[in-house]
């Protein structure tokens, strides 16, 4: 981060700024990470939470979740995937739109898709979380989006209709970075901001989703504080449960401050992931996790061992 700026002036200015929902654009959103000098984070972190499950699908990510399946963001929409370089069909026909469960006021159906591929890509199966991410749980956010670009300041006059952002770097109220014009797979860390929540919104198509925020925040140093960009809608946000890592959330949608330059992220800026818990129930009963197999096929040993028994009682 650049130490010349000063972190508390300028996020006491743009806390009086309104913040407002910014629906994910159809090419979806991607990763800015606040490392040094930026560009980093490219392969699997040391405590890999499962970065080889993460890849590409149209212009947007997708999450392998097991048995063939694969998660991303409605708006993104099934097709050709790649997983660790290799290219992988979808089962024509074979796509699942989640629901919101009948939750009152929201749409019938959330942002969140299930598509099958036609081959076994050979990963592992993935846990889903069971409950709702706890404010200021660290996370880890996977997705193959755009890449940061330069650190810039703003002056933000507030008394204007609308603000008026102007770049600043002597009295600077807002800062972050612009978005760069590559793509490609890294990873960022953040933390849950408050309480889960619902969101509406229009990528396309009006829907509601049930989320949990991270915010983008300059923690100074190196850090890997990360929030989404373009390509990175359907991208995963994993969370470690004890010693096991689970996936706790899908990428769909950010937030910017009232008029904010496009193409930037910008501290205090929100990233929206879907709370996987909330949907879980419905994915689980399409991907049964790795312990529900485990069960699932012990059960079938036992009733063949059963039926076994039986027919030889029969003899």
């Amino acid at each position: 981060m650049h130490g010349s700026t000063s972190s508390a002036r300028w996020r006491a200015a743009a806390a009086l700024l309104g913040v407002l929902l910014l629906p994910p654009a159809p090419d979806a959103r991607g990763e800015i990470i606040a490392t040094l000098p930026g560009a980093g984070n490219v392969t699997a972190p040391p405590d890999d939470p499962g970065w080889a499950n993460v890849g590409t699908v149209n212009n947007g990510s997708g999450v392998y979740l097991g048995n063939r399946w694969m998660i991303t963001a409605n708006h993104v929409g099934s097709g050709d995937t790649t997983l660790n370089g290799a290219t992988y069909a979808v089962v024509p026909g074979r796509t699942i739109v989640l629901t919101n469960a009948g939750a009152p006021g929201r749409t019938a159906n959330t942002d969140l898709l299930l598509y099958r591929l036609t081959t076994d890509p050979g990963l592992p199966t993935l846990a889903i979380a069971a409950t709702t991410p706890e404010d200021t749980a660290a996370v880890t956010m996977i997705g193959a989006g755009r890449a940061r670009g330069a650190f810039t300041s703003w002056f933000v006059d507030t008394t204007t209709t609308p603000n008026t952002w102007t770049v600043d770097d002597g009295n600077p109220t807002a800062a972050g970075y612009q978005w760069a014009a590559t793509r490609g797979m890294r990873w960022g860390t953040n933390t849950v901001a408050g309480e889960a929540v619902w969101i509406d919104y229009n990528p396309g198509f009006f829907v509601s989703s049930f989320t949990f925020k991270t915010q983008f925040a300059d923690l100074g140093g190196d850090s890997t504080e990360a929030m989404a960009a373009v390509g990175d809608s359907g991208g995963g946000v994993f969370l470690k449960n004890g010693a096991a890592w689970e996936l706790a959330g899908i990428k769909l949608a950010i937030d910017a401050y009232s008029v904010q330059p496009g193409g930037t992220a910008v501290f205090g800026n929100n990233t929206y992931s879907a709370d996987l818990s909330y949907y879980r129930p419905q994915i689980v009963g399409v991907v049964p996790e790795p312990s529900s197999l485990l069960l699932a096929v012990a059960g079938g040993m036992a009733a063949g061992v059963a039926v076994h028994r039986r027919r030889r009682h029969g003899r």
